[in-house]
């Protein structure tokens, strides 16, 4: 009998930007309410390209267990299921575990993030002063951490961070949890505005070619409709509603021009599907 194929955690449902979690699936569903609650409580600025005003957002995320599937497919450039960041969570204090699964385990993820050109990515190494006790032949938690940037990050030592006792209510637990919410919410804006520019520079290259043979509108509606859910995903409403406005002109344009005897480019025009 074969064996069953465990499906991914999927821990919330919502429209939301996708961060994958690798590692330690236990310890992350111990840190999830937490994390869920709090990453959204304090504001980013968001700054665009092409001169256009920084906002306030707040980031929020949905969290899933990493697999291969969920990474994006060659050609596909859709946003709504596109994984922005992706996670690694480790609690490893001693040597030996290290070097036996924990080294081996980042090594396959970084292995499948590279195979699929995916660069935005976090390891995080939880500290907990009550596993350390239980614990022999324990490295201290710098040179744990020195060791996975050394075999990992290269020149990228900020994409490994250390989270200590998060659930402890001390002033050190606080501060670190405070910096770890920081870095997450930073690497995050930054891999959510990288991609969504790719994906605004796609779509303006589509609508170029509208003037082409073959050209579909139906298949440029898709496009930039997927795009005002996103804004709508970070509650910038006015700026989804600026898609449907430009969506809507454009349409116009087309029925007047067909008025007009002008040619319909694209056959599908009226096969638009609300």
């Amino acid at each position: 009998m074969e064996p069953h194929e465990e499906k991914p955690i999927i821990y919330t449902m919502e429209n939301k930007p996708i961060v994958t979690c690798a590692g330690d699936q236990t310890l992350f569903t111990g840190l999830y309410s937490l994390l869920a609650q709090q990453l959204p409580r304090e504001p980013m600025e968001w700054r665009r390209s092409y001169g256009r005003a920084p906002k306030m957002i707040h980031l929020e995320a949905n969290f899933v267990q990493f697999k291969e599937e969920l990474l994006p497919k060659e050609g596909n450039k859709a946003l709504l299921t596109f994984p922005f960041l992706h996670i690694y969570w480790t609690d490893c204090c001693d040597t030996e575990t290290y070097k036996a699964s924990v080294k081996e385990d980042m090594q396959r993820w970084q292995g499948v993030l590279r195979l699929h050109g995916s660069s935005d990515w976090l390891i995080v190494v939880v500290e907990s002063d009550g596993k350390k006790k239980n614990k022999t032949n324990i490295l201290p938690r710098t040179s744990i951490m020195d060791k996975i940037r050394n075999d990992f990050c290269n020149k990228q030592s900020d994409r490994c961070v250390a989270l200590s006792d998060p659930l402890r209510e001390s002033s050190r637990s606080q501060e670190s949890w405070s910096s770890f919410l920081t870095k997450l919410r930073t690497l995050l804006l930054m891999s959510f505005t990288k991609n969504l520019g790719r994906f605004e520079d796609d779509m303006r290259t589509l609508r170029e070619k509208r003037t082409e043979p073959g050209w579909s509108f139906c298949d440029y509606f898709m496009v930039q409709e997927e795009l005002a859910f996103v804004f709508e995903m970070l509650q910038q409403y006015e700026d989804a509603l600026v898609q449907y406005d430009e969506l809507d002109a454009l349409f116009t344009q087309y029925v007047l021009n067909f008025g007009a005897g002008g040619t319909v480019v694209s056959t599908h025009l009226f096969s638009w599907r609300f």
